[in-house]
């Protein structure tokens, strides 16, 4: 026989809770963005919640933006430079510190021994007991940043931390995971809940009636279906790893520059999207176009194209790249995504 508990870890897994019981036994919180950061702009959503059950993955609107078992919602930000000059975790609402890890190392798991973070796997983190049962779980902090320890209460939006690289991630992001847990169990872990959807909703492919976020924070949270995280110039070829470090964010390059390079870092493409590069001279003449097909989906793709010097130097001046997707409909999304960046050269 299923014990209540039990049966409560089913139903919010697959969603189906009725109003009533939505309503009148499960209260549900108001949570605040857990990072202090623009979405958008520089810190962006990499993942969500997996709600397929078997080995394949699909986040909460039926799209990919998710993979297989994934228990959280990442929030990306852009580089590890930003990440050292401090991006701030808060708590999502008023708890009580029920543990947490400080000390880890802020690197690329794929770099480590998979040893040395066994167990450890959300790095640097706490997790938080909420009132009716709610319990949130903030992972990857920066190493030596946590402010809070276990025992001591917070309040909604107090600093609990930075954004961090630490435990089982390769880029800087928050892994923020809610969970339930019956007040009448005694059990240490919960139920995980998606809190976009919340313990109800009507349609399958969209977020719940009830979504534990706040009004104010739900209104930010737009789903994208294409992200472009950075974008820049580079007279070098750059690397994927430079590009997360934020090595080539350089606003002037010199006349002698070997090659004149339009990159960029893209979120979530899909098979068969066509990405475009072009560059533009100061006297607006176009003197560089490149189109390219992505093979395969990827939560993350890094990307870059251009051309060699054409003389000596290259004209001084403003040089303008524009970097286009193209994203064919399938009747739900699809559509033309942009991005420009611009570069001096002295």
């Amino acid at each position: 026989m299923m014990t209540r508990f039990k049966i409560l870890c089913f139903l919010l897994c697959v969603g189906w809770f009725g109003k009533a019981l939505a309503n009148d036994a499960i209260p549900v919180p108001q949570f605040t963005l857990p990072v202090e950061c623009e979405l958008g702009w520089n810190c962006w959503i990499g993942n969500y919640v997996d709600h397929d059950p078997g080995k394949t993955a699909k986040d909460y609107s039926c799209g990919k933006q998710t993979y297989n078992a994934h228990k959280g919602t990442d929030f990306m930000i852009r580089t590890l430079r930003d990440m050292q000059s401090g991006v701030v975790v808060r708590a999502a609402a008023d708890g009580i510190v029920l543990g947490a890890r400080d000390g880890m190392k802020d690197i690329d798991y794929r770099k480590r021994e998979r040893e040395e973070i066994q167990r450890k796997e959300c790095g640097n983190g706490l997790r938080l007991k909420h009132a009716d049962g709610w319990v949130t779980q903030y992972c990857h902090l920066k190493r030596n940043s946590l402010k809070v320890k276990k025992g001591d209460e917070v309040k909604q939006g107090d600093m609990i931390g930075f954004v961090g690289n630490s435990g089982l991630t390769i880029y800087p992001h928050l892994h923020f995971q809610v969970e339930y847990i019956d007040p009448a169990s005694d059990t240490r872990r919960g139920a995980i809940v998606d809190p976009f959807v919340g313990v109800a909703r009507n349609d399958l492919c969209n977020a719940g009636e009830q979504s534990l976020w706040s009004e104010d924070s739900l209104n930010r949270l737009s789903y994208e279906p294409v992200s472009f995280m950075d974008t820049g110039f580079a007279s070098t070829r750059p690397k994927p790893a430079g590009m997360v470090e934020g090595l080539y964010d350089d606003e002037t390059l010199s006349i002698r520059a070997p090659q004149l390079l339009l990159w960029t870092r893209i979120l979530h493409v899909r098979k068969g999207d066509q990405v475009t590069f072009s560059i533009t001279a100061p006297d607006g003449e176009e003197i560089f176009t490149y189109t390219s097909t992505i093979e395969k989906d990827q939560a993350h793709r890094s990307l870059h194209a251009g051309m060699h010097r054409p003389s000596y130097t290259w004209e001084p001046g403003v040089y303008k790249g524009e970097i286009k997707l193209l994203r064919q409909t399938d009747g739900t999304s699809g559509g033309i995504f942009k991005t420009q960046a611009h570069v001096s050269l002295r």
